[in-house]
């Protein structure tokens, strides 16, 4: 916060703070996250409460169209336009989250929201909300050396929040690719053959994944991985003698649709980074 905002009244800060969009888009990450928490909760309780579900996606549909509205403008009736919107991974994200809204609970499909949501929303409290709320005097204002202000406490809380994301969010992303590729795709693939979810859901979440394959590092992992245990498992000379050479076949026969899949020609543009 600059030092001229650091000088204002808390009500005009805060009143400031909440005109800005990005506020709205806080919100919207904080509701995910209480969503979620209340979801888990009615689970283990065994008092299931899908409208926690809802308010869970909601508060996603709210923080990624902040971030598509900011970052593509007022929608546009044109090619050029519809093209940059559907490989923008926010308005994926945007249009998942509207998927899951409306349909019946998926719990699994909450997982790598939440996890977004809890870096999205601290990152915002080191960067927005202390700043505001407990701003640091400058060291010219308040006749404070430099080495006061930085050993100040809400410095000291800022530097342990960044070092607490930076430490964790290459793993948590790894996580939530490994949910998203093993998890939820096993998941609904399971929920489609039993009849227990809608047939519709592997193949749109397939394309999910072919797109977030041509733009995410973390998720061609996840598939490397999986890649790599499933020939292990399934082919010679590691795969188990039980396995009858058949299923060797079929398995090396569906990988090649896959991999054809998703390698069918998708044009990249850069993305902004404001949301995973």
């Amino acid at each position: 916060m600059s030092t001229a905002s650091a000088a204002l009244p808390l009500q005009e800060r805060v009143l400031k703070l909440v005109k800005n969009p990005q506020f709205a888009w806080f919100l919207g990450h904080i509701t995910v996250l209480a969503g979620t928490l209340f979801y888990f909760i009615s689970l283990i309780t065994f008092k299931s409460n899908p409208r926690a579900y809802s308010t869970a996606y909601l508060g996603a549909l709210v923080s990624y169209g902040v971030v598509v509205y900011k970052s593509l403008g007022i929608p546009q009736a044109n090619a050029a336009y519809l093209q940059r919107l559907m490989l923008d991974e926010n308005f994926q994200y945007f249009m998942l989250a509207f998927y899951w809204y409306c349909n019946k609970p998926i719990t699994v499909t909450l997982i790598p929201f939440a996890t977004y949501s809890v870096f999205h929303a601290t990152s915002y409290v080191r960067s927005n909300v202390i700043p505001t709320l407990f701003p640091v005097p400058s060291a010219q204002a308040n006749g404070n050396s430099s080495a006061q202000v930085n050993n100040a406490w809400q410095t000291k809380v800022q530097r342990k929040i960044k070092a607490w994301t930076d430490m964790r969010y290459g793993m948590a992303m790894k996580f939530v690719a490994q949910v998203e590729v093993v998890g939820l795709m096993g998941r609904l693939i399971l929920g489609a053959i039993t009849f227990q979810s809608s047939l519709l859901a592997p193949l749109l979440f397939a394309h999910f994944l072919r797109l977030r394959y041509h733009l995410s590092s973390y998720t061609r992992g996840a598939f490397r991985d999986l890649n790599n245990r499933m020939d292990k498992m399934l082919l010679p000379p590691t795969a188990h003698p039980s396995i009858p050479p058949a299923v060797g076949n079929a398995y090396t026969t569906i990988k090649g649709y896959i991999i054809k899949y998703s390698q069918a020609g998708i044009q990249q543009t850069p993305q902004p980074q404001a949301q995973p």
